[in-house]
């Protein structure tokens, strides 16, 4: 079966624009045409050109691509551990939040990670795993990118690391993006 798309209408760019956040004349700018055309177009007044329309649609989807930030996907409050809490309070808030990965953050500073496979591989060291301190079995800490960060370092990242923590500009962690979390983006 072939699936024959719905032709958009010349009047839903604006909808579509407003929707990315851009204004007309960023919008002309990308797709090589005035901002006046753009207006005339957005309320009917024009009736564009195949190519010219298409250069518009194509810009409106690169502005798309290019718009998602870190902020934008993250999970927050992030689910997180202190560093002298046992591994059995993390066993039960992983199983509680249905997570496989919790950052180990003291203060407002990331300093380890606990993450399924941290727990199996520690578990063949340890018999008496549950009773032990989280800052005896963590990781490395996961990723940290500030909340500005495009969408496309997040996923180079995500290749390697099951998470990636979010800071603000005080360098504060907010948030933190998983791989799950990348299905957010529209």
């Amino acid at each position: 079966m072939v699936i024959i798309p719905k032709p958009i209408d010349p009047r839903e760019i604006k909808k579509l624009r407003k929707e990315l956040g851009i204004t007309q004349e960023e919008l002309a700018e990308k797709a090589g045409v005035t901002q006046a055309y753009i207006a005339k177009l957005e309320s009917g007044k024009v009736d564009p050109r195949l190519s010219t329309f298409n250069r518009i649609l194509q810009a409106l989807a690169e502005c798309k691509k290019v718009r998602f930030v870190a902020r934008e996907i993250m999970s927050s409050p992030i689910i997180a551990v202190k560093p002298y809490e046992t591994v059995e309070d993390v066993v039960k808030l992983m199983n509680e939040h249905n997570i496989s990965q919790v950052p180990v953050i003291a203060g407002n500073k990331v300093v380890g990670s606990v993450t399924e496979k941290t727990l199996i591989r520690k578990s063949f060291e340890y018999e008496d795993l549950l009773s032990k301190k989280v800052m005896e079995i963590m990781d490395e800490p996961f990723p940290i990118i500030n909340e500005d960060e495009s969408i496309e370092v997040v996923k180079f990242l995500l290749e390697e690391h099951p998470a990636v923590i979010v800071q603000n500009r005080e360098g504060k962690p907010v948030g933190i993006i998983t791989r799950s979390d990348l299905f957010k983006i529209k």
